[in-house]
């Protein structure tokens, strides 16, 4: 996602955790910003994005903005560490190798004489 998608899904994500009204127009003034790069194809991650806006002086200066940006920084922490979590193999899956005795084929070997 470019830039300007990736506003607009921190607005929408701001929207929905009932952010204060100056995070909320840091972000529209940001979105009016980026319109010139609404089909650039250059990908930003969000969290790219989080750490710049934590960087600018209008968020430095109020701690309502910043607490908020935090918040999704920590949302967004957390669905990753999920993730990862979910795609790691168990730790108690046996990946060990181990070979049938000779027994085994002995007895295959006996069943399949019966059979034939």
């Amino acid at each position: 996602m470019n830039l300007y998608e990736q506003l607009q899904v921190i607005h929408e994500r701001l929207n929905s955790i009932g952010a204060h009204e100056d995070s909320i127009a840091l972000v529209e003034t940001l979105l009016k910003r980026a319109e010139a790069t609404k089909y650039d194809r250059t990908q930003i991650s969000q969290m790219q994005v989080l750490k710049h806006m934590l960087r600018m002086p209008a968020v430095i200066d109020n701690y309502d903005i910043y607490n908020d940006l935090q918040e999704l920084m920590g949302d967004h922490s957390e669905v990753e560490l999920m993730a990862r979590e979910e795609a790691a193999p168990p730790a108690y899956e046996d990946t060990t190798r181990r070979p049938k005795p000779r027994s085994y084929y002995k007895a295959r070997k006996a069943r399949e004489k019966k059979s034939s």
